[in-house]
């Protein structure tokens, strides 16, 4: 019991540091762009939309992958056929 926990802190762990790096990602991103100029810059609903929705996105990309690739890595050894 003591160790499930300990992991499901660890992956929130893991997790706010994931958020944090893309959180400065897309802030570095929409920098980048708002120095160009763009007309939907001067929309800052849109800009706090994207700094709250792209990471929590990329987050859950991130995860998806992140699973995916265990699942090919770990059970692709295993292709006996039989269902556990």
């Amino acid at each position: 019991m003591l160790a499930g926990a300990a992991g499901a802190i660890g992956f929130a762990l893991f997790t706010g540091l994931l958020l944090l790096i893309n959180g400065t990602a897309v802030l570095v991103f929409f920098g980048a762009l708002v120095d160009a100029q763009p007309a939907w810059a001067e929309r800052k609903g849109l800009i706090q939309f994207g700094l709250f929705a792209l990471p929590l996105g990329m987050v859950v990309v991130e995860w998806l992958v992140w699973d995916f690739l265990c699942g090919v890595l770990w059970r692709g050894g295993r292709r006996s056929g039989k269902v556990e």
